[in-house]
């Protein structure tokens, strides 16, 4: 970026308190954005509590016009403007392609998938999966039988994945895989894309945005006709419960099958061991006791869970027994470890049985104890579920908690406590642990390794006992900064999203709901990326943002996200606009923490060209603070060599980096802020004297003018003990370029910033 030179010591006299020289040289009119497209290149349109769409304050009400980017004087009696085409070769027999290029802002975004990475997937293809298969593909069996498709299933039963491996199978391998995110209030054919060569496939499972309508199905069959011509294709998986039995023509574009049944789950659970490496562990799958765990029943989700308990189990089994895992198939049933096999079987056992016995009611048995565990110990079990393995004191004051809470809901507020007498006349907690199931160890460990079981109590007691619902989550978000942990946000993201519903989570976010702010945020990370109810979760955050109870919260949360390592395009997008959204909302201390956030983004290449888009569009919104002044001073701190960043010829030109400057130098809120970044980037160019030079040459146009001066002199008063090459001391170099030697008399530098 070009910087002005500075003027000579000997022009000084002649030097004003203001100057309105541009710090960069105008843009040429070919670098103007169109007037169709805002700052980032897209359409405006109007804001969707569940999408990425900016608030209504960045993108241009309904009527408004956006403003031309250039437009040429008519001339007197010379007749209409001709339209002047650079490149008429553009639109010769290239009309679809035009009309599709001017829909690209407008439309829903995605994440192209590896066709390869699909590939190598597990998918089990048998029964009705490969009936639904063969009825999806043409006679031939080569390609879609047309270019829409629509897999309408129950949620779970794995749809998405047989959608993404036709398309991984059947289509060209010249053809992207988009994944696309369904960011609509209602379902919109004109938001579908459309370029030459494209896949797309989209879940549509939202019961409040997703819901098909005859009129969608009339648009889509003509959008078919676009696709076709392209050579794209498209595929809707629509959730059972949003599709209302809508008749589609057979000579349409659009072909719909039905998935009434999922994977064979025990070919889901053998695939996923083979594709995790662990080909030895499904004969130990086949030797399970069918009387104790079975396979059957299981959708496509739950197959998925119990590959992966298989696992966990096979690690555990290691660890205790300290032996190497059965990475081949063996020779014979023989050689399977009775250990592990037992370890299996327990893990794929849903327990319903015994936990029917240890929840059930209680009764005298004559000659025996009863196995029907009383209040405490269920307490107790629920306690050993959540944690796993923890110092006996721990479990035992969870309990006590759960207990306590049970009882007082169930008295009205009156609470309840046993005495000293009856507890101490019942079993001991040693006793009760291990009737629970647990081990103690020698130094009073409490250890419940059996992950399978406790997650199965936890949904036992969450299904069956309504009424325990609201205590449960009254517990498990109690509680010290130290019950803040993996298994607690693991427990709490396995309740409250089940069945695919976000009610349980709404209520943890309700301001008057005394949850930690750390462990709503934990919570939220997982949800936002749960494939059910992502995009649910992703709605209540852009309306959260903007509640000032919530808001930092919200802020937290996409902070997260966008520190994931995997994070993608979609969630990345999701994220920052909830951050704006935080930061517009006025709240000072929601927009004091999208500044840390961003400030961490500042330190990541893709993190910068997010700011970027935030920074260029908060100059041509016009407002005074928000989501773009952060992202600016967030850009201050960019890593760069003794050239600050910002100086450098690597910012685009569309950023006014000197108007940026002098909008948050003239906010008393920004202005001590922006001044700290000035004083770094002056000390650290102060080692060279030509960079030194470049920097304070390109600032001195910046800080000139009246309403930035008071800004000014605390800026010289911070540079009191930089100098520059040893020599030049910085306050004094700015002091004598920016002042007028007429009042140098009357306006004193004050040397002592405090």
């Amino acid at each position: 970026m070009p910087v002005p030179s500075h003027r000579a010591a000997s022009k000084g006299t002649r030097e004003r308190m203001s100057d309105d020289r541009p710090l960069f040289p105008p843009r040429s009119p070919d670098e103007l954005e169109s007037p169709s497209t805002g700052a980032d290149g897209m359409a405006p349109r109007p804001p969707d509590p569940s999408s990425s769409a900016p608030g209504s304050t960045e993108t241009l009400s309904a009527g408004q016009a956006a403003p031309a980017a250039f437009v040429a004087p008519p001339v007197p009696d010379a007749g209409p403007t001709p339209i002047t085409v650079n490149r008429p070769e553009f639109f010769v027999n290239h009309a679809d392609k035009i009309i599709n290029e001017t829909r690209k802002p407008g439309i829903l975004e995605g994440s192209t998938l590896s066709r390869h990475r699909i590939k190598q997937e597990p998918i089990a293809r048998e029964g009705q999966w490969a009936e639904t298969w063969q009825q999806a593909l043409d006679p031939a069996g080569l390609h879609p039988r047309k270019h829409v498709l629509i897999i309408v299933a129950p949620r779970s039963y794995g749809s998405t994945t047989l959608a993404l491996h036709l398309l991984a199978e059947h289509t060209g391998e010249e053809t992207d895989i988009v994944k696309l995110d369904a960011d609509w209030q209602t379902p919109k054919v004109g938001w579908l894309p459309a370029e030459e060569r494209h896949a797309y496939q989209v879940d549509l499972k939202d019961p409040e945005h997703d819901r098909i309508t005859a009129d969608f199905l009339t648009m889509l069959e003509e959008h078919a006709g676009l696709l076709e011509k392209l050579g794209c294709y498209l595929v809707l998986n629509v959730a059972k419960d949003l599709w209302t039995d809508h008749y589609v023509s057979v000579q349409s574009g659009i072909h719909v099958v039905h998935l009434n049944e999922p994977p064979l789950a025990q070919s889901v659970v053998e695939a996923r061991l083979r594709a995790r490496k662990a080909p030895g562990l499904v004969a130990y799958l086949h030797s399970v006791d069918k009387t104790k765990a079975s396979l059957n029943r299981l959708d496509a989700v739950e197959a998925a869970r119990t590959a992966d308990s298989i696992m966990l189990a096979w690690q555990e089994h290691e660890r205790l027994t300290d032996s190497s895992l059965p990475m081949d198939v063996p020779a014979s049933w023989s050689a399977l470890d009775a250990g592990l096999a037992e370890r299996i079987t327990s893990a794929l056992s849903d327990w319903r049985d015994k936990l029917d016995i240890l929840f059930g009611e209680t009764v005298s048995v004559h000659g025996g104890k009863d196995k029907s565990l009383p209040l405490e110990d269920r307490c107790l079990l629920l306690a050993l579920a959540v944690r796993q393995s923890a110092p006996m004191p721990e479990v035992a004051e969870a309990a006590r908690d759960l207990q306590q809470i049970i009882s007082v809901d169930a008295a009205g507020g009156s609470g309840f406590a046993s005495t000293a007498s009856a507890a101490f006349a019942g079993r001991g907690l040693r006793r009760r642990v291990v009737d629970a199931g647990a081990g103690v160890g020698s130094h009073d460990e409490v250890v419940f390794d059996q992950p399978g079981y406790g997650r199965a109590v936890l949904t036992y007691v969450w299904d069956n006992y309504e009424v325990m619902r609201e205590p449960l989550l009254k517990w498990l978000t109690s509680g010290d900064g130290s019950d803040t942990n993996e298994h607690v946000v693991d427990a709490i993201a396995a309740l409250t999203l089940r069945h695919g519903n976000i009610g349980h989570l709404v209520q943890l976010g309700s301001p008057t709901y005394p949850v930690k702010k750390e462990l709503l945020s934990a919570l939220l990370v997982q949800a936002v990326q749960d494939e059910h109810v992502g995009r649910q979760v992703w709605s209540i955050l852009y309306s959260w943002a903007s509640v000032k109870e919530r808001a930092t919260t919200v802020v937290t949360t996409c902070r997260q996200v966008l520190s994931t390592p995997d994070v993608t395009t979609s969630q990345a997008r999701m994220a920052m606009v909830r951050l704006r959204r935080a930061a517009n909302s006025g709240h000072e201390s929601a927009w004091s923490e999208v500044l840390k956030a961003f400030a961490e983004q500042a330190q990541r290449p893709a993190g910068v060209t997010r700011l970027i888009t935030e920074v260029r569009a908060w100059q041509q919104s016009g407002r005074s603070r928000g989501a773009g002044s952060a992202a600016f001073l967030a850009l201050m701190s960019v890593p760069g060599t003794t050239t600050p960043w910002l100086l450098s010829d690597e910012v685009p030109s569309e950023v006014d980096v000197k108007r940026a400057l002098q909008d948050l130098l003239g906010d008393i809120v920004t202005a001590p802020d922006a001044i700290n970044h000035l004083t770094t980037w002056i000390r650290q160019s102060a080692t060279d004297p030509d960079t030194y030079a470049r920097v304070r040459d390109g600032l001195l146009p910046v800080l000139r003018g009246q309403k930035i001066f008071k800004a000014s002199v605390s800026l010289m008063q911070a540079l009191e003990h930089v100098s520059v090459d040893g020599d030049t001391n910085a306050a004094n170099d700015f002091w004598d370029r920016l002042v007028d030697p007429r009042v140098r008399t009357v306006i004193q530098l004050n040397r002592d910033p405090a």
